[in-house]
């Protein structure tokens, strides 16, 4: 019988804690930093950090800001990834086109709504995970309930692994559940050649859902992510890029002091990814 997340909830519930305020995770192949690609961060006014692992005839993991790749922050709306892993693996949600018909809630922050009208229409898991929609989320981790968590958590590596700071319902969004930009990486890697503790149908379904761009010549899979509740903010952009003969696997976070911050995420992602030849 395969091992489910679910199911590895009795042996995992007991381990040790492994948090810590910075992490490093082993890498594979030759490790560079490039401190010149810091102008991109630098260009915009903020401060950020881009781990860029690639892998073909020579692996190596680019590093733009090599103090601040292991420092942990919460995952916000990159936590999509794994909380959709878990939901179809345990079955609360079928795949990709399960559907939540409207009218479906927005999200406040600071009293006014968070997301994009889009959130409160008909949806399906693939168009609440592109478009951010979190009440769905919210919806399914009640479901899940914070044992599975625990487990689900454990089990994939993820993170410090403390989602027990805040309600089950939002512990990715605040509290002291974090992940670094490495430890990203690292986990999209075991996604990407699927070797995480899930279904395959999880992972197909779930590596479905993050394609954003499928051009001739190469497919983007990329998920964004906003940490609103802590000062400054932060924002998130990880994914990966198959090309022929490699593949340019990422995981971007910056600070958020101005609104442009939140839009040169993936601005600056693909300036230093293009830098890197992750593109044809």
């Amino acid at each position: 019988m395969r091992r489910t997340l679910i199911h590895a909830l009795v042996g995992l519930l007991f381990l040790p804690s492994l948090a810590t305020a910075q992490a490093r995770t082993p890498d594979a192949g030759q490790v560079v930093e490039r401190p010149d690609l810091q102008r991109e961060f630098e260009a915009r006014g903020t401060t950020g950090t881009m781990v860029v692992k690639q892998s073909g005839a020579v692996d190596r993991t680019v590093i733009v800001g090599a103090r601040r790749a292991n420092t942990r922050y919460l995952p916000s709306s990159t936590f999509k990834i794994p909380n959709s892993l878990i939901a179809i693996d345990a079955g609360i949600a079928s795949g990709a086109e399960q559907r939540y018909p409207a009218p479906n809630p927005n999200y406040l922050v600071a009293g006014s709504p968070f997301l994009s009208a889009t959130c409160e229409g008909d949806l399906t898991l693939r168009t609440a995970f592109r478009n951010s929609c979190i009440p769905i989320y919210q919806q399914i981790a009640r479901q899940v309930g914070i044992e599975a968590y625990r487990a689900g958590v454990r089990a994939m590596r993820y993170g410090n692994r403390q989602v027990d700071t805040a309600p089950v319902d939002s512990f990715w969004l605040q509290g002291a559940f974090a992940i670094s930009a490495r430890e990203q990486v690292h986990f999209l890697e075991r996604l990407r050649r699927g070797e995480l503790p899930v279904s395959r149908h999880a992972m197909s379904e779930v590596r479905g859902m993050m394609v954003v761009d499928d051009q001739s010549g190469f497919v983007l899979r990329a998920k964004t992510g906003y940490v609103f509740s802590t000062t400054p903010a932060r924002g998130w952009w990880i994914g990966w890029v198959e090309r022929p003969g490699r593949v340019s696997t990422f995981a971007l976070n910056l600070d958020i002091t101005t609104s442009a911050h939140a839009a040169a995420r993936v601005e600056i992602g693909t300036r230093i990814l293009t830098a890197l030849n992750a593109f044809p």
